[in-house]
């Protein structure tokens, strides 16, 4: 479909209710068109369609999938943790016989402005506001289900609805389409961490198996081998499996990018952008947001030279916030901090491996044998 002809079906969609002012196209990923839209009475909307999906059945089936749990994320997240700022659903269709020939899910912005736009405009009390709030709002998620004793039995995965009593319902974990080449393949839910993490090594062999320039290498290919070995070695090192607190389920809403946490004009968390919420170990739960972030993939030792880099925020100032952020979370759930400490050599290794970062994740593993061995080569 031609931008106007799609801008004509999304007004369709919407009207009597809404009247579209504009639509601007904002993205494009694999089978997915992002476009961006303006209503009467200044609404903002996100709207995500399917593109191509009647020719493509697996697209279509995973984007249904994806598209149901981000809504039953946000249902379940605005019962369960009212204070939280989530997303307002506008509409979803997982059907393709409707005007954009397409799966669709249409939400309304948050508001404010995004992080990296926001920050410019607040002085260091702003800031530190900013960071107390985004900080509260994470733990309080987390705590939710770290501190209730019927959570203990639950699997990790992405929530996918709210069962009679309130308890969520857990279904397999979401993966960008570039990150499964099948979306037939099961990935969960998960009965314990160990099973977890074996799962997510497996998905990297896969990646790595369907990239052309490793499959074509004999020598790349053993390489790849060899670095999954290693870190399969590494995991019971970097794993708090003798901490029962930090392996139980917790729940996380861990999409932290700059561009999907809104900033209101005082600095407060005016809403987040990240769609799905999952039950994951409380050692992976707990989580940076990314402009706080020195760490891992965004240590300038493993970043990919060919990617910019473009801190939000000077070191200076990263290093004063972060103090912030732990004492914040800890009034929410003192758990928070230690779950950060304790999972973050393996939040970490997950990341480099969803990003098929291999050289950095190279590098990384290298550094943290050398760090574990007190030095030693």
């Amino acid at each position: 479909m031609t931008m106007f002809s799609l801008a004509k079906a999304v007004g369709d969609i919407l009207a009597p209710e809404f009247v579209v002012i504009s639509v601007f196209p904002a993205g494009q990923a694999p089978h997915e068109l992002t476009l961006s839209l303006e209503l009467e009475d200044e609404i903002s909307v996100t709207a995500r369609i399917g593109c191509d999906a009647n020719n493509n059945p697996a697209a279509l089936q995973w984007l249904q999938r994806k598209y149901a749990r981000e809504v039953a994320s946000i249902a379940y997240l605005e019962s369960a943790v009212p204070s939280v700022p989530v997303p307002y659903v506008i509409q979803i269709d997982q059907n393709t016989a409707n005007p954009v020939q397409g799966p669709y899910v249409m939400v309304e912005d948050p508001l404010g402005e995004q992080l990296q736009n926001a920050v410019a405009d607040l002085d260091m009390s702003q800031k530190e506001f900013m960071v107390t709030s985004i900080a509260e709002a994470l733990a309080g998620i987390y705590r939710h289900m770290f501190s209730s004793p019927a959570s203990a039995s639950l699997k990790f995965g992405a929530i996918t609805g709210t069962g009679p009593a309130g308890a969520p319902l857990i279904g397999p974990i979401s993966r960008s389409w570039l990150h499964s080449s099948s979306a037939s393949r099961p990935e969960g839910p998960f009965s314990d961490i160990k099973q977890f993490l074996s799962n997510e090594l497996t998905q990297c062999a896969r990646v790595a198996q369907d990239d052309e320039a490793i499959a074509s290498s004999p020598q790349a290919s053993e390489a790849i081998r060899s670095l999954l070995r290693r870190l399969n070695e590494l995991l019971p090192a970097i794993t708090p499996l003798n901490d029962p607190a930090m392996i139980r389920p917790a729940l996380s809403y861990s999409d932290l990018r700059d561009q999907s946490l809104f900033i209101l004009e005082d600095g407060a968390l005016g809403g987040m952008a990240g769609l799905e919420a999952t039950v994951l170990p409380a050692c992976l739960a707990a989580a940076w947001p990314t402009f706080l972030r020195r760490d891992g993939i965004h240590s300038k030792n493993y970043r990919n030279p060919k990617e910019p880099w473009r801190p939000t925020l000077p070191d200076n100032e990263v290093a004063h916030l972060r103090e912030v952020f732990i004492r914040a979370a800890a009034k929410v759930e003192p758990s928070y901090p230690v779950a950060l400490q304790k999972g973050e050599r393996l939040r970490q290794m997950l990341e480099f491996m969803n990003a098929s970062n291999w050289e950095g994740l190279r590098r990384w593993e290298s550094d943290v044998r050398r760090e574990l061995s007190g030095g030693r080569p």
